[in-house]
């Protein structure tokens, strides 16, 4: 572990473009509907909001058209927070349900004598919590073709999921630290399992077929034996199947704040550093050891977004506060959206001016249609 922390503090930056590259604009495709959850697959795009009780799932095709609407009900309450796609186009929806509402009921003793001619309805009982957690599997066509639940037994906030051949996993927080949850795809859950506590805290879940995973996120407490180095430290972690720490890599750069905020299966991470009054976005591509083979640091704010290209490419979407060594065309005044595309070795190859990306949702590169961002204000191509 000694050696990679001193890799983690010697890698060399690179990221620097052999030629200048020039920042062009974004396209935007469509305008997109207000949504709090999104997933990009080969067969479309497909986001989620919650009304009235009810979750209401909508599928566009790349051009921004609509394919599908799907209005999820059924349990007293229900609440999707996050969502992603399968190998074939389906979608799974994480969220909590709560009981079905029972109407309560009473059996006078004696038929009282009603003067006035008051009409007395029926009082619904209490509603139960939104205390079960469930998943929904949803077609290529719209259909609900599973629902699955099993109990949550207190308040989840669920922040990531990750879906492979072998199963669902999850992790989530209940405000005493994270928990991670696994399930089959026939809906089988595992007890959820507590790391950390709530001076941890995890973004991102990437599940491998053998249903162990890897988790990236921030922590300022012990972890895997592994104290704590800056301010606070960014977390690369390994589960296995069981959901048990089996690897910790921390962040080593001591009075930092750092944080993972995007992963990509290919060890592809983005996130913060905060140090000495600087604010940076980290870009850092490791191979499966959590060893570094390149990182580039730039002058930031706000969150990052990370995606896996054509290649052995990356993209990284960032709020960038300054120029950047061989992109010509950028120079932003204040914290503005831009995507940078680095090659194999890290070094830049494409930079899009993303200004009108504002509250980006999700960025995923589709084989055959090219980069696909989605935020509050539409869907956008590069």
């Amino acid at each position: 572990m000694a050696v990679i922390a001193a890799l983690l503090l010697s890698a060399q930056p690179v990221g620097a473009a052999p030629k200048s590259i020039v920042a062009s604009e974004i396209t935007k495709v469509a305008p997109i509907a207000e949504h709090e959850g999104v997933t990009i697959s080969s067969q479309g795009i497909t986001i989620f909001s919650n009304s009235e009780k009810k979750v209401l799932v909508s599928s566009l095709d790349f051009t921004g058209t609509e394919k599908w609407k799907l209005v999820i009900e059924g349990s007293a309450d229900q609440i999707a927070m996050v969502a992603t796609s399968d190998k074939e186009g389906n979608t799974w929806l994480a969220g909590l349900t709560s009981a079905v509402e029972v109407v309560e009921s009473q059996s006078a003793t004696s038929t009282p004598v009603n003067v006035d001619g008051v009409v007395v309805e029926p009082v619904p009982g209490l509603r139960s919590d939104l205390n079960t957690l469930t998943l929904w599997k949803i077609s290529t066509t719209g259909s609900l073709v599973g629902s699955f639940s099993d109990s949550a037994t207190s308040p989840l906030l669920i922040t990531a999921i990750s879906q492979s051949s072998s199963g669902i996993s999850m992790i989530g927080d209940r405000g005493t630290g994270t928990v991670l949850i696994n399930s089959t795809l026939s809906g089988k859950f595992s007890t959820a399992k507590v790391i950390g506590t709530a001076k941890s805290s995890f973004a991102s879940i990437i599940r491998n077929p053998d249903g162990s995973a890897q988790i990236y996120g921030v922590s300022s407490e012990t972890l895997g034996g592994k104290k704590l180095v800056g301010v606070r430290d960014g977390i690369l972690a390994k589960v296995d199947k069981t959901g048990a720490l089996t690897s910790v890599i921390r962040s080593s750069a001591t009075k930092a704040t750092r944080t993972w905020q995007s992963a990509t299966s290919t060890y592809f991470l983005v996130g913060d550093v905060k140090v000495s009054g600087k604010n940076e976005s980290a870009f850092t591509k490791f191979n499966t050891s959590f060893t570094p083979t390149w990182t580039l640091r730039l002058p930031s704010q706000g969150s990052q977004l990370a995606a896996i290209g054509a290649n052995g490419a990356h993209y990284a979407l960032f709020n960038s506060t300054s120029t950047i060594p061989g992109v010509t065309g950028w120079k932003p005044s204040t914290a503005t959206p831009i995507v940078i595309r680095f090659d194999s070795k890290g070094v830049i190859t494409q930079a899009l001016k993303s200004s009108q990306v504002k509250s980006a949702t999700a960025m995923t590169y589709i084989s055959g249609v090219g980069l696909v961002i989605v935020s509050q204000t539409g869907i956008y191509k590069g």
